[in-house]
């Protein structure tokens, strides 16, 4: 589904008191400028409780006219297989609610669709036999909590001659990644074939393929590499129930799944990891059924590791009080406490809980890692500070592997607004910037702190709920969706933000240049 940023909307329109209102208009390909028929235009109601959604088919020419359209709030979607929308934004946020009046004629609006990409190739193994069944990866890097990670954007199969082709690809930059398989009984071939084009097993070393809108690029051959898959293996404790489906591994890119794994009454194992460091993590059940863990750094190089056995430590309890400051919080029941870890991929190790009537909480059997606090997002609400006795912890973290006291979670109510605009460098308003607020000052390690807005068409944003304190204002005509949090991504246009301070319950209003697209697309090169 492909939703379109109606910015011209009004601007094209007349009213007709009495006549129906109407949209009509013409989708083409952005390339060059060719019609695109058989694209299902779709005006859909926004209003829950408005059930009139519209759509037209485009004909050869492009065109499409929707009549009879009902007074309302709407947004334009398209659905047209092998395209995408034009981006002239910034990325993220859904799109705006239009609103139609009695009468409204909304002619010839322009829609531009790019075309998608594809990256075709083949796959063979390390004496070049075709790797019928090789699993085929596009990767791109996307940002999550702040961090840079290889992601999967597109799979295939290898057909039975080795080839694939990637297709559905947006324009952006990619990255090859191949795993070996037989077409039966389907298991790794030699234990070693997680490969990155152009021929590495080391994600690191992956060549970059740099993908134009409606490309088609062929030649992307990957021979399977023998070396660098080895077996991991550990010794289980007596006393300790450890189920396979509880054991993990993470690497720096997040939670590793490798391909082969045993288990035993006294051994568990992973099988087929490449070189690397690794940490292997396990959930336990004592005899008592209470949850126990154990923690182990691996180093994977060139033989398979014995880890020797595992030790396991019982869950930990967290408990303590919520407090408000700022002014009155009526009920702390929509509020809950989550404890995040480093391993976001796995819920089980980022536990949440609930307030109880009397300000208290408690969490039980957690496992002994190092936590975050964060809260949920509560109008006006934030997480101002976590205590231990009289002390407040460094950036809101706890060591669960610690002994800890009852601790004091502070909440806020006594948030501020910022407003403004934004400009490019020619002074004229852009339509659609990003606008990130980055907590600078005593609360510069607060990303919680940090929130963002999206311009409207007259180049007016708003931030509401901004916790009080010193920030840096950044504006983007476009930028990829969380590269702001990332603090080595922002670097270079620190000196392009703009200060603020937000008081407690205070307003500040500024007007901004936006970092322009041209500049983000240089660095990304």
């Amino acid at each position: 589904m492909i939703y379109v940023w109606m910015a011209l909307l009004l601007a094209q329109s007349a009213t007709a008191p009495n006549r129906p209102a109407s949209v009509t208009g013409r989708v083409v390909n952005s390339l060059n400028g060719d019609p695109i028929a058989k694209a299902v235009v779709i005006l859909r109601a926004r209003d829950p409780a408005h059930s009139l959604s519209y759509a037209d088919e485009t004909d050869a020419q492009g065109g499409f006219s929707i009549p009879d359209v009902a007074p309302g709030e709407y947004s334009i979607a398209i659905e047209r297989a092998g395209f995408t929308l034009e981006s002239t934004s910034a990325a993220g946020p859904p799109a705006p609610s239009v609103k139609i009046n009695p009468g409204q004629q909304v002619e010839n609006f322009p829609i531009r669709l790019a075309p998608l990409g594809a990256i075709t190739g083949r796959i063979v193994d390390s004496d070049g036999e075709a790797a019928r069944g090789a699993e085929v990866d596009a990767l791109h890097y996307v940002y999550t909590g702040g961090k840079k990670q290889l992601r999967v954007a597109a799979r295939v199969d290898a057909g039975d001659r080795g080839d694939f082709r990637l297709f559905g690809l947006r324009p952006g930059t990619y990255y090859l990644r191949a795993t070996g398989l037989q077409v039966a009984p389907f298991v790794l071939l030699n234990q070693a074939t997680v490969t990155y084009y152009p021929g590495t097993v080391d994600s690191s070393s992956a060549e970059p393929i740099e993908l134009r809108a409606g490309a088609q690029m062929s030649g992307f051959d990957i021979r399977l590499q023998l070396s660098g898959a080895y077996r991991v293996r550990f010794q289980l404790p007596p006393g300790i129930t450890v189920s396979p489906t509880q054991s993990y591994l993470f690497n720096s890119q997040g939670r590793f799944f490798p391909t082969e794994g045993w288990f035993s009454g006294t051994e568990m194992g992973f099988g087929n990891v490449p070189p690397g460091f690794y940490e292997a993590i396990f959930i336990g059940v004592q005899a008592d059924k209470s949850p126990s863990y154990a923690l182990r750094h691996v180093e994977v190089s060139n033989a398979d590791v014995d880890g020797g056995t595992i030790e396991f430590v019982p869950g930990a309890a967290i408990t303590g009080t919520v407090r408000v400051e700022g002014g009155n919080m009526p009920s702390l029941a929509k509020v809950s406490i989550h404890l995040q870890s480093e391993y976001r991929d796995l819920a089980l190790l980022n536990p949440s809980t609930g307030i109880k009537s009397d300000g208290s909480f408690a969490f039980e059997g957690v496992a002994p890692l190092v936590y975050t606090f964060s809260i949920d997002r509560v109008t006006g609400v934030y997480l101002k500070s976590v205590r231990m006795g009289d002390e407040s912890q460094a950036q809101q973290h706890i060591d669960a592997a610690e002994k800890l006291e009852p601790l004091i979670i502070v909440l806020g109510v006594d948030t501020g607004e910022l407003e403004g605009t934004v400009k490019n460098s020619k002074g004229d308003l852009v339509a659609r910037a990003r606008v990130d607020a980055i907590a600078d000052g005593d609360h510069a390690n607060r990303p919680d702190f940090n929130q963002s807005a999206l311009c409207d068409e007259k180049g007016h944003f708003k931030i509401t709920d901004l916790p009080p304190g010193q920030y840096k204002i950044f504006a983007w005509e476009n930028v990829p969706d969380g590269a702001p949090q990332d603090r080595d991504f922002r670097k270079p246009f620190d000196k392009q933000a703009l200060p603020v301070s937000i008081q407690p319950k205070g307003r500040a209003n500024l007007k901004i240049t936006a970092i322009s697209a041209a500049q983000v697309d240089r660095l990304l090169e």
